[in-house]
């Protein structure tokens, strides 16, 4: 049963794309946050608990966390967006982590991308912590760090931490953005985007990122 449970996972996940991208087809939902708040919106009360699940499953829909997150402080404002985004967040990250678990790290070590392999490596060597701040930060990717930290050996209950912490920090700085896409040219509008384009550019101001940004920069003209 362990030998063929990782490719009974695997084909799970890949059912799930297609039945999510053909799902999202059918719904109507486009990659923008004004569509996936029409779509929510139309939902009635179901909208929160529906919502909540769209930002778990988005790996499936083919959705980025960006889009969908801003969809929410479009249709629910920065508090509650925050709170569902950040719920759904949390309940991705802890299926991801699952899903990776289950698969197994010896059946998956010869067989990932270089990519993956590089993020469970530094996962190993840093934990929760880099966890936390790549969830936390908006451009950060996160589902690939929660589904590398499945695959190493970051505990469970300090990768919870960590995306419990991240989550909503990521949720809220995308929710505030959203909440005032209405309003462009306001002056919430031009708070919130000057908090994400801060926190974006947050970890340049670390030299060792700085480095190794230039450093691929340069390989990269070569």
């Amino acid at each position: 049963m362990r030998r063929i449970l990782p490719f009974v996972l695997l084909a799970l996940v890949v059912g799930a794309v297609v039945l999510g991208r053909a799902a999202r087809q059918e719904a109507g939902i486009e990659v923008s946050a004004e569509s996936i708040q029409t779509w929510v919106s139309s939902l009635g009360w179901h909208a929160p608990a529906l919502f909540v699940g769209l930002v778990t499953f988005r790996i499936f829909l083919l959705l980025p966390s960006w889009v969908v997150l801003s969809a929410g402080g479009l249709v629910f404002g920065a508090f509650l967006g925050t709170v569902l985004g950040g719920l759904g967040v949390l309940l991705s990250a802890a299926m991801g982590y699952g899903l990776a678990r289950g698969i197994g790290r010896d059946w998956v070590r010869p067989r990932m991308q270089a990519r993956l392999e590089r993020h469970g490596q530094s996962l190993e060597r840093v934990g929760p912590l880099l966890v936390g701040l790549v969830t936390a930060h908006p451009m950060g990717p996160m589902t690939v760090f929660h589904w590398a930290a499945g695959f190493a050996t970051v505990p469970l209950l300090g990768f919870l931490m960590a995306v419990l912490l991240g989550g909503p920090t990521r949720a809220f700085i995308y929710s505030f953005f959203g909440s005032t896409l209405l309003e462009a040219g306001s002056g919430e509008f031009y708070l919130a985007t000057t908090i994400l384009v801060v926190v974006a550019l947050l970890p340049l101001a670390h030299p060792g990122i700085r480095r190794r940004l230039f450093a691929a920069r340069r390989r990269g003209t070569k």
